[in-house]
């Protein structure tokens, strides 16, 4: 489980940080609305919005999916994606293939791509 999170705010004037891992079990962002979250290699990771609403856009698809809070979208292609909060927003981001040893193991679960990289802009 390799994925990785890119995190540059718009603020920072150093520009960009380098990557982070992100944890496949979940991880949670909070985005303003002067900040985008970019993904990378994360087919198959589930976007959650918590709080907020959050426009998701895969490179090539002409889909457009808003989220409000509650709501889930499983990232179908292996491509850039932008996570754009409408205004303040709460996001998580989880691999569903990951196992919480509180809850029962899913059997024959799909294999996934498991390293996702995430920046934040």
């Amino acid at each position: 489980m390799n994925a990785r999170v890119h995190k540059t705010f718009a603020t920072d004037a150093a520009g960009q940080a380098g990557m982070i891992p992100l944890n496949p079990c979940g991880e949670t962002i909070a985005l303003d609305a002067t900040q985008t979250a970019h993904l990378r290699e994360a087919s198959g990771w589930t976007i959650r919005a918590l709080d907020g609403s959050v426009w998701i856009t895969q490179d090539g698809d002409i889909r457009d999916v808003v989220l409000e809070a509650g709501e889930t979208f499983v990232l179908d292609r292996n491509v850039p994606t932008l996570l754009s909060p409408f205004g303040k927003a709460r996001i998580s981001v989880r691999l569903d293939t990951c196992h919480n040893p509180a809850q029962p193991r899913r059997v024959a679960a799909p294999t996934l791509q498991s390293g996702a990289r995430l920046s934040i802009a």
